[in-house]
This record gives C-alpha cells, structure tokens and sequence, in this order.
C-alpha cells in the first residue's frame, strides 16, 4: 500500500495564510487583489505570495519562501526544524515632489508605529523618466527568524498588522 504525500511545512503555512486571507476577502475586510504560487526550478525553491488592499490607496504582500535547504532537508528527513522565510510589503504611488526623503522617513515612523522597532524595514521610491507619472513607494518588513509549523499563530497574527498599515 503506497503512503499518503505529506505535506511540507511550506505547503501547511501557505495553506494557513491563504484561508486566513480569503476569510478576510470573503467577510469584506479587504480585497485579494493577486495570488502567486511559483517553484523555481533553477535554485529549487518555492515562494508563495498573495497581494491585498483595503482601500486604493495602498496594496499589501505577504510572501512566504522555503530554500532548497529547508525543502531537502525535509523531504529527506536530514533536518529537524524545516521553516519558512516571511516578508511583508507595502507599495503606495504619490505624487513627484523634492521632499521624497521626508515622506518615505514619515512612512517609516508610521509603520514602525503600528509594526515596533526590532523588525528591519527597508524602503524605496521609483521614479521613471515621465515627469507626470507618480513616484513608487514599497516598504518590506523582513523576518529575521523563519517560521515553522509550531508557531503558525505567528503568521496568522500579521494580518492586523497589514490591515492597519493598509488603513
């Protein structure tokens, strides 16, 4: 009698995210706006992404992604604690102006406010030669731990955190 696949950690914790997001879609407190499920068989790796917005304002990203350590090393049973990478994104589009430095500071200090301090938070604006297109705003939220499948709660747990970033 053959065995039932079982699931790796990464497949449980997107499936977990996934239904956490689309119970938030499905009740009307924010929208999925697009889903990403890539394998990459050049370095052998997964990621998973699901884009959400509360408002036009801004759009929210939670990324997860398992390396071809953490997926070998489960599937050939040669590492006891498989996880996953987390990052959370915002991206925003405002207007050209000579004090992109101040707002992408004061974006900072707002994100710190609802996230705390001890998480890095890397910030970028993108600009394009039109003088009449808006600047690109994107924040990124890095874990510095990853996430396995005894603190599933954790992950669970930032969708009010992106939901009032969101706001």
């Amino acid at each position: 009698m053959k065995r039932m696949f079982d699931p790796t950690v990464f497949d449980n914790l997107k499936v977990v995210i996934e239904g956490a997001i689309y119970d938030l879609d499905l009740d009307g407190e924010l929208q999925v706006v697009n889903r990403r499920d890539l394998v990459d068989l050049a370095n052998m790796s997964r990621r998973f992404s699901m884009d959400i917005a509360v408002s036009a304002k801004m759009l929210g990203r939670v990324e997860l992604s398992s390396d071809l350590e953490n997926i070998s090393g489960e599937l050939l049973k040669r590492l006891d604690r498989p996880g996953c990478s987390v990052t959370v994104s915002f991206f925003q589009e405002v207007k050209r102006s000579s004090m992109i430095k101040e707002k992408l500071e004061q974006w900072k200090k707002e994100i710190q406010e609802i996230w705390g301090e001890s998480w890095e938070i890397e910030l970028s604006s993108t600009e394009t030669l039109d003088p009449n297109q808006s600047l690109k705003l994107s924040a990124t939220i890095r874990f510095d731990r990853l996430f396995y499948e005894e603190n599933i709660d954790d992950l669970e747990e930032l969708l009010p955190y992106m939901m009032s970033t969101l706001r």
